[in-house]
């Protein structure tokens, strides 16, 4: 047996991933990597960040899936430091493309890929990029918050949670992208949620899209948000934002705060802008609530920059269900996903 690190000479890296000491951290939700490998055994070691396992809290746990040739054949919350599992036995040499997906988001825990463990034989190489690169940046929608539960009571857990069933990574397939997600529940541009109208500057998700992130987890000691983003490793050709939702929470107690949504949504164009010169962006809004798009649509308007348009989702309505706290359905993220794949073939 002999061990194959897992890094970017042997496989695709998907998302904001982060290398230390020949580790891969997984860290938003999606993030992971996809190689094809060709021998007669796999093995994957994957753990928890230390911060998490002394925190303690299984609902705060990173929660993953592996792929093999398309079909989970594992998910799971991982609860230890390091977890194995068998991907792959054969008495004669097989050739399978493996993915390997953190399913919840940054904020609460990282989670880690260890060298694989093969047959000496064994090969493994990296998928080919597809054509076209697609970054998401959001809020718990985007997350995938809640799609895996339809308990509309539930409290909050990263168990809940799957990036593969959201409307991102259902427009990226449909459109056949690579993608990354920017995600945090709660998050919005002047408030995160907040359920009594007192502004939440907590959570304010543009001051960490410079970073690798923002989690209450660290690697090896050091703070995610720490690590400068390399905007060169990851160069979108289109970019999805969909925030406001959480904003809404705040400004629908004190309606003059739209306008200064407006104008601090305006600011975070420029910055992704400033960092992805040559990206087209659609600001979206729509799945849960969408008071805040006329202000989203003055913001694209005052850009006065041709490649930036505006999307509205179906609103959801309880019909195709929901997922936890009143989050989007399997189905309606489905339907959010084909909507959005159909906008993107129009620019592409």
């Amino acid at each position: 047996m002999k061990n194959i690190p897992i890094d970017k000479a042997s496989v695709k890296l998907l998302g904001r991933t982060f290398s230390e000491d020949g580790i891969l951290w997984l860290t938003h939700s999606g993030t992971g990597c996809e190689f094809v490998f060709t021998g007669c055994t796999l093995s994957l070691t994957i753990g928890a960040d230390n911060d998490c396992l002394t925190d303690g809290k299984r609902c705060n746990m990173p929660r993953i899936a592996i792929l093999c040739d398309g079909r989970i054949i594992v998910k799971k919350v991982i609860e230890q430091s390091n977890e194995r599992f068998s991907i792959i036995s054969s008495d004669t040499p097989v050739t399978k493309t493996v993915r390997i997906v953190k399913l919840s988001e940054c904020a609460f825990s990282l989670a880690e890929v260890r060298s694989a463990e093969t047959d000496d034989d064994a090969v493994i190489a990296p998928t080919a990029e597809k054509p076209l690169k697609i970054e998401f940046i959001g809020d718990s929608i985007t997350c995938g918050y809640g799609v895996d539960d339809s308990n509309i009571q539930s409290e909050f857990s990263c168990e809940a949670e799957n990036a593969l069933k959201t409307y991102a990574c259902t427009a990226a397939e449909l459109v056949g992208a690579d993608y990354s997600l920017f995600s945090y529940s709660g998050y919005g541009i002047i408030s995160g949620y907040t359920a009594d109208g007192v502004r939440n500057t907590n959570e304010i998700l543009p001051q960490w899209y410079d970073t690798c992130g923002f989690s209450y987890s660290t690697v090896s000691g050091t703070k995610l948000q720490d690590i400068q983003w390399n905007f060169s490793s990851f160069v979108p050709d289109i970019i999805v934002l969909n925030l406001g939702t959480n904003d809404n929470s705040f400004c629908s107690f004190h309606n003059e705060a739209y306008n200064e949504f407006e104008d601090r949504y305006l600011d975070f164009l420029r910055i992704v802008r400033r960092n992805n010169p040559d990206a087209r962006i659609i600001c979206s809004l729509g799945i849960m609530l969408d008071e805040p798009l006329p202000f989203i649509e003055n913001a694209v308007k005052r850009f006065c920059d041709s490649r930036v348009s505006v999307f509205r989702f179906t609103a959801q309505d309880g019909l195709l269900g929901f997922g936890s706290n009143w989050h989007p359905s399997e189905d309606t993220q489905h339907r959010a996903g084909e909507e959005l794949a159909d906008c993107i073939r129009t620019m592409i």
